[in-house]
């Protein structure tokens, strides 16, 4: 999905993007499931700054720790979370 990665990081960094990243990381998380929220926000970003595009491969490539954890039967559930998130920027910013 397109995102510009300087709003995606400010909508991560607001009380709003902290509620979608500990729902996100219920399905994307760390082996220890600690630091989650962060791991996340820092892979998001980062697959955003390459080309201002964000797949769920280049997240996993991100993410900041050597493993990484994804609930498959939970991760069309996230897509579509990550997906409205992209909406509702586009409705708040209009793009």
């Amino acid at each position: 999905m397109k995102v510009d990665p300087v709003i995606l990081d400010r909508v991560l960094n607001s009380p709003i993007g902290n509620a979608i990243l500990d729902q996100l990381s219920q399905v994307i998380h760390t082996p220890s499931q600690k630091a989650n929220r962060q791991a996340l926000r820092s892979a998001l970003v980062l697959s955003a700054n390459v080309d201002k595009q964000m797949t769920l491969v280049e997240i996993m490539q991100n993410y900041p720790t050597s493993a990484v954890e994804v609930d498959g039967e939970r991760l069309e559930s996230a897509y579509r979370q990550l997906a409205r998130l992209q909406g509702n920027l586009r409705d708040l910013l209009g793009f």
